[in-house]
């Protein structure tokens, strides 16, 4: 069973092997221990629990990713201050390791490990599973570090350079505006006016959110597409001139284009809904859902992600209905490498639950099921969250006689 929700930190003294050739035993072990209790003094004061040590550096778990990255940047100020040339070099990653008695074991303590052997000296890297725990509360000290592939794990790891040469907790520099929530731009496709205008207006009372364009038939919402390059297209399935899953297939086609598609219908036909899922839409939705899972649906496609309504998940469950079902207290063999948290997060992510649905369910952090949803996407190969419904059908995990009827769209 996996341990607490935990931000683990791996730091390590480089060049402190080679110090004892260069010095000798005696004189290298005096500068070696004086950098050990810099960082232990450091690590006190930010709440971390010294997991093991390694001789050359430190294990360390967080309660608080905040705390873990505050801690990392002031190890960095403490080694740079003790006499002796060793510089520090710092991994982070957050989940739910493993325990055995004081010690931890699993995905987040390798990635952290890893992240910590890949970063050079004085430099602090951490994944993006820490940066979105974190979130504003240290935005303005990260820096993107790309998609680094790292020992010993299959997929690449997204990963920031924490900036440690000022202080945590300090206002940026006067030169450097606050960092600001990306504007996601959105065109909606509807043949109704009074649709469109109702649309526009629940997204643009968003300060994150921008209507770039509107089109009243599907060709031309495919020529507003190309001309705007809109984050997200909002895109009724029924229109004149060329119908909506006609058009999103032509902006769905267009590598060039980077927009991502939200069907939306007054119907939830299955025939609709797998064309939709077959030419790539990450989104499926009523017409008569609510402003704020509308809200969250453009925000979470905008972000990579995918996202259905409750009730078309209800027509995935009928279409599933003779799928395979596996022996009670057994796990279908394609997601035998899920943890038994992730096989629950996607149980209710198959449901139709948002993440924040499933946080309050679990009694959890929003972004803590972000983090689950995200690694069993990583671990099973899925492009998004629609594809997670699909398989979680599929398999046989979830099947019609335990999805629960109250998680649906009014209307």
């Amino acid at each position: 069973m996996n341990g607490p929700f935990v931000t683990i930190l791996f730091a390590d003294l480089v060049g402190s092997a080679s110090l004892f050739e260069l010095r000798g035993d005696e004189a290298a072990d005096v500068v070696r221990r004086e950098h050990f209790a810099e960082l232990r003094r450091v690590l006190a004061e930010h709440g971390g629990r010294e997991v093991r040590s390694t001789g050359e550096g430190l294990m360390v778990a967080f309660s608080s990713a905040v705390a873990a990255v505050r801690c990392a940047i002031e190890m960095q100020h403490a080694t740079g201050a003790v006499a002796g040339g060793l510089e520090l070099r710092v991994g982070l990653d957050a989940g739910e390791p493993l325990p055995e008695g004081e010690e931890l074991y699993g995905t987040p303590v390798i990635v952290a490990s890893r992240l910590c052997d890949v970063a050079g000296a004085g430099e602090i890297l951490a994944s993006v599973v820490v940066c979105q725990i974190a979130g504003h509360r240290v935005a303005e000290l990260m820096q993107p570090a790309g998609d680094l592939r790292l020992r010993g794990i299959a997929e690449r790891v997204t990963a920031a350079q924490v900036r440690w040469g000022e202080r945590a907790g300090a206002e940026p520099p006067a030169s450097e505006p606050p960092a600001q929530a990306p504007q996601i731009s959105v065109v909606i496709a509807d043949d109704q006016r009074l649709l469109r205008t109702g649309f526009r207006g629940i997204l643009e009372a968003q300060p994150d959110i921008t209507v770039v364009g509107e089109a009243a038939d599907g060709r031309s919402a495919v020529e507003v597409v190309c001309r705007r390059r809109p984050d997200v297209v909002l895109m009724d399935v029924r229109m004149p001139e060329l119908d909506g899953l006609r058009a999103a297939e032509r902006i769905l086609s267009d590598p060039e284009l980077g927009s991502a598609v939200i069907m939306l219908t007054t119907f939830d036909l299955t025939d609709h809904i797998y064309e939709a899922l077959r030419i790539g839409a990450s989104g499926f939705l009523l017409k008569d859902t609510p402003a704020d899972r509308l809200l969250d649906a453009v925000r979470v496609v905008a972000a990579g992600d995918a996202l259905i309504a409750p009730s078309i998940t209800r027509r995935l469950i009928e279409q599933f209905a003779r799928a395979a079902r596996p022996d009670p207290g057994t796990v279908p063999a394609p997601l035998a490498e899920l943890t038994s948290r992730e096989l629950e997060v996607l149980r209710l992510v198959a449901r139709g639950l948002s993440n924040a649905e499933i946080a309050a369910e679990l009694v959890l952090g929003e972004n803590t099921i972000k983090t689950h949803v995200a690694h069993l996407l990583g671990k099973l190969g899925l492009r998004d969250r629609v594809h997670a419904v699909v398989l979680a059908y599929e398999t046989g995990l979830v099947t019609p006689e335990v999805a629960p009827a109250e998680h649906h769209t009014p209307g």
